[in-house]
């Protein structure tokens, strides 16, 4: 459906797909978690507005979850679902054409590539494209790339949706150039390179001043933790010491490029070889039982239970909270599609310091900022990651000062300018627009 207003005299819409099924989890994590950004950065540049499209059945959480962003409902971005019109769960395709008759944008904006119902808007889209992990590390079984394997529908979904859509944004230059062109033959010319900005979680804990830890400010954190795994029924952690007890924070999913395993191994050779107090706690959920991933069963053989521990699906204020209390931050991911990873910013903005993984995504920023490369380990060695945890825990004052510094140099790109990025790709056929 067209806009048919002056779109002088108003913000433009743009719509934003997101075709997860009927069921799907809605949390705060991942590209939802970029979402949010996103709607906040268009709150800063007040010149659009996002118009968001979901089934009827992850529609409560998501606006739950979208009432929490330092935006306003209604002017700066709108939830929209066939509930609407007085329509029940009908598939994706019936999805699509209650967003073509019922959503006014001038363009559409889809979450992944493979959100192939994508076609029936009649709108133009643009698809953000995150990464290629699926082609670039293989899971070798039958149940991926068999006979219509999970990884060969990914495969086929996203190369007919990125032949189909009007633009293609990227996070990364790598993923725009080895992945998009070189992997799916994206023409250079399609692909719009919108950078991430720096995360900042301060203001979802006021009572943190200076991005600086005081024991008060700490066991505020610990408080707002407590509170929550009270309220979703996690009685591990209803007394749950966060405030005294040394832990390393990893705000992850569990997937093979996410590298947890590894992880794990850094803290069984702190605690059982070296005799360090320490513990892990990640967002990513614990499968206990599952074949897909190795580290439950390696827990769980390993009796590390109750050193490898998982709080998931935190609030945004709680997952602040989170990063606040922990002794340090790990992402020791392989790969990723952006830049610097979220971890790393979100932690150094509420004082805990963060180091990661030398995948080609911190590489890529490592040239612009060279300081990042002393917080860095080689992903594939978990005796590095432990002797730089182990230099970071003894002085993590000495870590954030420095890391304070660089998160400032970091910080000159903000969200409006990226949120600004993707609508205009999302509505380059109304003007000519030059790359953000």
């Amino acid at each position: 459906m067209q806009h048919s207003k002056d779109l002088r005299m108003a913000r433009i819409p743009v719509g934003i797909w997101a075709q997860w099924p009927d069921g799907a989890r809605w949390s705060n994590e991942g590209m939802t978690r970029l979402l949010g950004f996103l709607i906040e950065g268009i709150a800063e540049s007040q010149n659009y507005v996002f118009r968001v499209v979901l089934p009827n059945s992850i529609r409560q959480a998501a606006e739950r979850d979208l009432a929490t962003l330092r935006a306003t409902p209604g002017l700066d971005y709108t939830v929209h679902s066939p509930a609407d019109a007085g329509l029940g769960a009908q598939g994706i395709e019936a999805l699509a054409k209650f967003a073509d008759a019922h959503v006014d944008v001038v363009g559409w904006l889809s979450i992944f590539p493979t959100f192939t119902a994508a076609k029936y808007l009649s709108a133009p889209v643009t698809t953000i494209f995150p990464d290629a992990i699926p082609t670039v590390f293989h899971e070798f079984s039958d149940l991926a790339w068999g006979p219509n394997g999970n990884h060969v529908v990914w495969r086929d979904h996203v190369g007919e949706m990125l032949g189909r859509v009007a633009k293609v944004v990227t996070f990364s230059n790598h993923v725009a150039e080895t992945q998009a062109h070189g992997l799916f033959g994206v023409d250079r010319a399609k692909i719009r390179v919108v950078p991430h900005a720096s995360p900042d979680l301060k203001d979802d804990l006021p009572f943190v001043e200076d991005r600086k830890k005081t024991p008060a400010s700490v066991a505020r954190a610990a408080d707002m933790l407590r509170a929550y795994c009270r309220e979703r029924g996690a009685a591990y952690f209803y007394d749950f010491p966060f405030e005294s007890v040394p832990y390393i924070a990893v705000s992850t999913q569990d997937r093979v490029t996410k590298n947890l395993i590894s992880v794990a191994l850094a803290l069984e050779q702190m605690v059982r070889r070296d005799r360090i107090s320490m513990k892990v706690i990640t967002t990513a959920p614990l499968h206990f039982g599952a074949q897909w991933t190795p580290l439950p069963g390696m827990l769980e053989a390993h009796q590390s239970q109750f050193d490898f521990l998982s709080i998931p699906d935190l609030p945004r204020d709680v997952h602040a909270a989170f990063y606040h209390c922990a002794t340090v931050a790990v992402h020791p991911s392989f790969f990723e599609g952006g830049h610097a990873p979220f971890p790393f910013y979100e932690a150094v903005s509420v004082g805990t310091p963060c180091i990661v993984a030398r995948g080609p995504h911190v590489l890529e920023i490592c040239e612009k900022y060279p300081a990042l490369a002393d917080f860095t380990f080689d992903p594939s060695d978990h005796h590095a990651m432990t002797a730089l945890i182990k230099e970071i825990a003894a002085d993590p004052e000495k870590a954030i000062g420095a890391q304070a510094a660089l998160y400032q140099k970091m910080s000159s790109r903000t969200w409006g300018a990226v949120a600004t990025g993707y609508a205009m790709a999302a509505t380059e056929h109304m003007n000519s627009h030059s790359d953000v």
